[in-house]
């Protein structure tokens, strides 16, 4: 079974007589690219990239007679049509959400010689990247803790290590947990960083993560008044553009643990806000 969501995640409910059956969500393919050697049998392999998934929608339809046949079926069209962006969840991990649209045509198939049942499949095409994503971000974990149930689940990866669950760290070296099996990009995935509080600053200030060698550095010295956001591509100081005063090059995550230092500084709070993806 699933769950449908608005852009505001707000459950989209189903019209009276219909039941989500099942959800049938794909591996995702990949594109490689590679071009032929000429005089050889070798292929030069330059990588790949993701492909989207297949998801596909299953739901019956039971409805009083032919009329109301009708009815329920362009109450289940509207339910997809009304918006182009939809959140699917599946019922048994509601923590993992992926962002489609219904772009194929469908037409419910009425069971033989009974007009009151018919049953539908929906494919549905994946919008964005092609990962599952947590609903919930790390922020609420800083808030509220980890509480299974309550937008967690088994299968997301989380771990019962209690410095897993921090998000904000003050001093100058710690480490960040990525639940996710998946790198985290923030031009392409949901990752902010906020630096404050800093002090000691002399000329510069560097926030490396040195499990894979992306670095954040500050051009000049900064003080505890500032406020410094990443946001995606977006750095700001206290609001106002700061890119032109950085070394213009942003933290990624790696999956598991990522080890943090802070240079050019004695000490800065940092908090990570950012969602876990899937394959």
């Amino acid at each position: 079974m699933f769950v449908l969501y608005d852009e505001q995640m707000n459950v989209i409910p189903f019209p009276d007589g219909v039941t989500h059956l099942d959800i049938f969500i794909s591996s995702i393919g990949k594109e490689r690219y590679s071009r032929k050697i000429e005089g050889s049998n070798e292929s030069v392999y330059y990588g790949f990239t993701y492909n989207s998934r297949n998801i596909e929608l299953y739901m019956l339809l039971k409805s009083y007679d032919t009329e109301d046949y009708r009815l329920q079926r362009d109450a289940v069209y509207d339910m997809f049509h009304h918006t182009d962006r939809i959140y699917v969840s599946e019922s048994y991990q509601k923590g993992k959400r992926y962002l489609i649209s219904v772009d194929e045509v469908y037409i419910p198939e009425r069971a033989p010689r009974n007009q009151k049942v018919s049953d539908v499949t929906i494919r549905c095409t994946k919008l964005g990247i092609p990962f599952a994503e947590s609903i919930k971000t790390t922020s609420d974990i800083d808030k509220n803790g980890l509480n299974y149930g309550d937008g967690w689940h088994y299968g997301m990866g989380l771990l019962y290590d209690e410095d897993s669950h921090r998000y904000t760290h003050t001093g100058t070296s710690f480490k960040i947990y990525n639940a996710g099996n998946k790198p985290i990009h923030p031009f392409e995935q949901d990752l902010k960083i906020e630096i404050s509080d800093v002090i000691g600053s002399g000329g510069y200030l560097e926030l490396k993560n040195i499990t894979n060698g992306s670095a954040f550095r500050v051009n000049e010295s900064v003080s505890s008044s500032q406020k410094i956001i990443l946001d995606g591509p977006n750095i700001t100081n206290n609001g106002l553009q700061y890119l032109r005063k950085t070394n213009k090059q942003f933290i990624e995550l790696s999956p598991g643990w990522n080890e943090f230092i802070i240079t050019g500084a004695t000490s800065a709070k940092v908090k990570m806000d950012f969602r876990f993806y899937y394959a």
